[in-house]
């Protein structure tokens, strides 16, 4: 096994591991887009929160931003992310 890809899997699966960030991963996989506001309202999760865990999201390449006019709005990059969460939440003991 390589050990850097055995670093770079478990640090993908830490930035995915806390539970606001699974909800947004589902919630955007299910919705394909949503800005901020969109996402802190469905999930009732104050903004700056939500801000801070899409933060942790785009830096590990797990979401993208598209900006249009004033709004960004957040997706999911990776599809198969998308999966892990789903099969993660519905195999959940």
């Amino acid at each position: 096994m390589n050990q850097d890809n055995i670093i770079k899997s478990a640090a993908l699966l830490k930035s995915i591991g806390h539970p606001i960030r699974l909800r947004i991963i589902i919630t955007l996989g299910d919705n394909l887009q949503m800005t901020v506001t969109e996402l802190s309202n469905y999930l009732y999760i104050d903004q700056p929160i939500m801000s801070l865990h899409l933060a942790v999201l785009r830096k590990h390449k797990i979401i993208k931003v598209e900006k249009e006019g004033k709004q960004s709005k957040y997706s999911i990059l990776e599809k198969s992310i998308y999966q892990i969460a789903l099969i993660a939440y519905y195999s959940s003991y």
